[in-house]
């Protein structure tokens, strides 16, 4: 619907021309008791069309349409269509939709895109070693988890143990090492680290970063993210691929894991790559040898991105060219002899932007931008935190250890919290220690130490004034911002326009059967068959019919709202239009 409502909105757009100001604010139309300015009517037109090269007689009959259009506005509000609750809540939701853009810091939103894009043309292949620390641990654990990364890269730069070695040893994350799954009694192995390829977006953002800000070669110092430390051995970047499309033989091997074949491994492999020496077709030689037996189409695998497969596998098989056979490839399962089908590189295009801003609206990167924003709206609206230390202190005093754990005590309901003075001011707002802490109480039953209880009411805070910060700017929108307030107007128009075009024109027309034969039977002549001379039958033409009713009924329509509304031109303001 809303794609149909943008197509019949008569758009606001840049005024164009060079008319005064004084002409501009002139009264161009009026309709009904509605006055309309020549400045409205330019906004409007200048947003699809070129006023310069306008010709006298495409401003006259724009002008038409936009006194249409706006009768059938008022027609629809004295209808009072836009009071319905449907209405209200697709309003509503396009309101919230469109105030997006203005909710957030322009200017870092697009850096982050850039970065992104750029992000995106390559595709980076890292190993980690992670350090368990707790989002809100307290500083003494922070700073223990920190050190202790420190001292394992310390370690391995000075060349006492390997990265893999090092993650198998150190690393908190269970996929360094080999375990059984609890759930099957599988054995899965460890990756020592290595994660494979990875581009923008496949892991967490600070991660990311930090990944690709590492030179081939080189280990960060360690990264924070919300499950702790982070140190990151680059290994290698490649030009970003989207997709990879293979055809294998497959021969299954623990020991490939380790680099090893057995002895039955070895020696089939060599019957295999013998065998397409001596010219047979791969696709035989699946049929003949290959152990994989999920598919029985040549080998062919399903299309996979870099980040699907272990890195070893994708780097053998990006070493190749289009239908060339690789030597025998190890992965965790055993043994591939690999035909490239072809590499999809990742393409850059509109699609793809759109994509990209997207998710970065929804991945934590987004935060900078909202932060940036909100700490303009701090600078804009002169914000003061005078009083908020004194109410932290009076929080943390009436916050036993057992506080998320009972529902006995509420910080709202501490005694004395209505003496303190305001958290926060800004603008004509103010938010009080009683306001906060009626929030914060909502976030019973969390697992805290009491060590991380001023780490949480801080970050509990800076949240609370964020969305009461956002909150104020959003309901000020319309005033603050006339573009916005613009569009808001038309896609309401816009809303009323299609609903009373449905009632008045299109509904009627398909349901009113006795006026369309009617419609018809005076209009027969103009759907003379040339094949018989006779009019066609109203049930072989009835689409074509029915267009035209349309039509009909809508010019009636357009006469009656005439006659009410009386929409007059002023003939100078037209002239000033025609002459610039």
């Amino acid at each position: 619907m809303k794609k149909l409502i943008a197509s019949l909105l008569i758009c606001t757009g840049v005024l164009l021309g060079n008319l005064q100001a004084q002409d501009k604010n002139d009264v161009l139309v009026t309709i009904g008791t509605k006055a309309i300015t020549t400045g409205e009517f330019l906004n409007t037109y200048g947003k699809n069309n070129n006023l310069n090269t306008a010709s006298e007689s495409d401003i006259r009959d724009y002008l038409d349409l936009f006194i249409n259009f706006k009768m059938k506005v008022m027609e629809g509000e004295e209808m009072q269509v836009d009071s319905t609750r449907q209405f209200k809540l697709e309003l509503q939701s396009y309101k919230k939709q469109s105030s997006q853009q203005y909710l957030v810091d322009k200017e870092v939103t697009e850096d982050l895109v850039n970065e992104a894009v750029n992000r995106a043309k390559s595709d980076i292949r890292a190993s980690h070693i992670l350090i368990n620390c707790a989002e809100k641990a307290a500083g003494k654990d922070t700073a223990a988890a920190y050190n202790k990364a420190i001292s394992i890269r310390n370690e391995i730069l000075s060349g006492k143990i390997t990265f893999a070695d090092a993650a198998e040893k150190y690393s908190d994350d269970p996929s360094a090492r080999d375990m059984v799954n609890p759930q099957n009694g599988r054995l899965h192995y460890g990756n020592k680290g290595d994660l494979g390829y990875f581009t923008v977006f496949d892991l967490i953002y600070p991660f990311e970063t930090a990944a690709y800000n590492t030179k081939i070669g080189e280990i960060s110092m360690p990264v924070r993210t919300r499950f702790g430390y982070h140190i990151i051995y680059v290994t290698d970047r490649i030009e970003a691929v989207q997709e990879i499309s293979i055809a294998q033989i497959f021969v299954a091997d623990t020991l490939a894991r380790l680099g090893k074949q057995s002895d039955a491994t070895a020696k089939k492999l060599k019957e295999i790559q013998a065998a397409l020496a001596k010219g047979i077709s791969f696709e035989q030689a699946v049929e003949q040898f290959s152990e994989d037996k999920t598919t029985d189409n040549g080998g062919v695998q399903e299309p996979f991105a870099p980040n699907r497969r272990q890195g070893d596998f994708v780097k053998a098989i990006l070493s190749l060219k289009p239908e060339q056979i690789s030597q025998p490839v190890a992965s965790q399962n055993g043994w591939h002899i690999v035909r490239l089908i072809e590499t999809k590189p990742v393409v850059l295009d509109d699609d793809a932007l759109y994509t990209l801003r997207n998710r970065i609206s929804r991945d934590e990167r987004s935060h900078k931008s909202k932060d940036s924003f909100i700490a303009k709206l701090k600078r804009e609206y002169n914000y003061n935190e005078s009083g908020r230390a004194k109410a932290m202190k009076f929080f943390l005093k009436n916050m036993p250890p057992e506080f998320f754990q009972t529902k006995e005590i509420l910080l709202h309901k501490c005694e004395g919290i209505e003496k303190l003075k305001p958290m926060c001011t800004f603008a004509d707002q103010q938010i009080s220690a009683f306001d906060f802490a009626k929030y914060f109480d909502r976030f019973k039953g969390m697992r805290l130490k009491p060590e991380e209880f001023a780490g949480f009411l801080d970050e509990r805070f800076d949240n609370f004034v964020q969305e009461k910060m956002t909150r104020y700017e959003k309901d000020r929108l319309e005033e603050k911002y006339p573009e916005f307030r613009a569009l808001v107007q038309e896609f309401h128009d816009g809303m009323i326009l299609y609903e009373v075009n449905t009632r008045k024109v299109w509904g009627q027309a398909t349901k009113d059967s006795v006026g369309l034969e009617q419609y018809y039977e005076a209009n027969k002549e103009k759907y003379i068959d040339p094949a018989t001379a006779e009019p066609s039958r109203l049930e072989d033409i009835r689409a074509l019919v029915i267009t035209d009713y349309q039509e009909y009924l809508d010019k009636e329509w357009i006469s009656e709202l005439k006659k009410k509304y009386n929409p007059t031109i002023n003939q100078k303001a037209l002239e000033a239009i025609l002459k610039k």
